[in-house]
């Protein structure tokens, strides 16, 4: 009877052991809303509202995680210049963002503003591709056309602040909530083909060193998948 008590006390520490939520691989996934003030060429400003999703597939030691981070967001820009191909492009456009990079996040597990959440920040690289599909527009010249859309391929820094649940294992989901700090510049423009759903034909591609830059502030709430 006691070597059985043994056996099945044994098996329960071993699938916990398994299941805990540190040392273990995880994916999580959240909805955002960002606020970003975006810079053009011409000394154009413009600030931009959008609302997307990330996820973020890493480890977790006991401390620390590293994660593989995806930001994507819709928005849209009522003025704002740029150049393409020698000509000055100005008008209203929608705006989307991809971006990715690895966030080192550090777990501050003694500091919990609730009971059963703990504060962590976090830090990292981010690489984006920023598309603009003018809507309403004035052009210098006629190459650039409405079938047409820009890509800026940025480079930049994320800074991340929030607050997590500590549960003991992953699969029930803790809730994370994240505040998002990012600084990205451009520095290569595409004009792409805008009329052909179907396949991406870059039409001309050029140096844009800055001629997009931007600050952006993202608020994040989603949970551990698993």
């Amino acid at each position: 009877m006691r070597g059985s008590l043994k056996i099945i006390v044994f098996f329960f520490l071993l699938i916990g052991n398994t299941h805990a939520y540190r040392y273990a691989f995880n994916l999580k996934g959240g909805v955002s809303q960002t606020w970003a003030k975006l810079n053009g060429t011409q000394g154009s400003t413009d600030e931009m509202r959008g609302t997307g999703f990330n996820t973020h597939f890493g480890y977790k030691w006991k401390y620390f995680e590293l994660s593989l981070s995806s930001y994507i967001y819709w928005g849209g820009v009522e003025s704002l210049s740029f150049q393409a191909n020698g000509e000055t492009i100005t008008g209203e456009a929608d705006f989307r963002h991809v971006s990715f990079g690895p966030v080192l996040r550090y777990q501050f597990r003694g500091v919990q503003p609730f009971k059963n959440w703990f504060l962590f920040a976090g830090l990292g690289p981010v690489w984006s591709l920023q598309t603009i599909k003018m809507k309403q527009f004035q052009s210098t010249g006629p190459k650039f056309s409405r079938n047409q859309k820009l890509t800026f391929d940025s480079t930049g820094g994320v800074l991340a602040i929030g607050l997590e649940e500590d549960l003991t294992y992953k699969e029930m989901h803790p809730v994370f909530i994240e505040f998002i700090y990012s600084y990205k510049k451009s520095h290569s423009l595409s004009i792409v083909d805008a009329s052909n759903f179907v396949e991406t034909n870059v039409l001309s591609t050029q140096e844009a060193e800055q001629d997009l830059s931007g600050s952006f502030f993202m608020l994040s709430i989603g949970f551990t998948v698993f």
